[in-house]
């Protein structure tokens, strides 16, 4: 094998090496369940709030978000399900065993205040969840991939 050959599949071993994790990183485990995806809509300039919406898969026990941190909003509430003008905010969000459960517009999700910059498409940013069984679990939204 030629030596400009070898570097190139090296290079592209290397390559394929870094792409995985991408792969595994909108995947995130607690006891007793998988957090999958968290996503949010890229936002306009002074935009001021943008929903998070994400899914749980494996669920085999109840549990709840308790709290949720972002440098990148001063607050984080949960919203309940429904139409927005109906959807109010909830204290926790209820996690319940068994299968699926969607996190999106209409259900119950996150929703970011007080952003402290517009979501840039393509950008992830840093997100940490407390649960009431199992503790902080950090994890990064992406923006305009879902």
């Amino acid at each position: 094998m030629t030596s400009r050959r070898l570097f190139c599949t090296l290079a592209l071993l290397g390559a394929a090496a870094s792409i995985a994790p991408v792969a595994d990183a909108h995947e995130y485990y607690l006891p007793g369940m998988v957090f999958v995806h968290p996503w949010a809509e890229a936002t306009a300039p002074g935009v001021k709030s943008a929903p998070v919406y994400f899914s749980l898969e494996d669920v085999t026990a109840a549990n709840r978000i308790v709290k949720v941190v972002t440098p990148i909003a001063d607050k984080v509430v949960f919203r309940a399900g429904g139409p927005v003008a109906k959807a109010g905010l909830q204290k926790t969000i209820d996690i319940q065993p068994g299968g699926e459960t969607q996190f999106t517009e209409g259900k119950p999700h996150l929703l970011l205040q007080g952003l402290k910059e517009p979501l840039q498409w393509g950008r992830s940013y840093e997100m940490t969840l407390y649960f009431e069984k199992g503790g902080a679990m950090q994890v990064q939204v992406s923006v305009g991939a879902h």
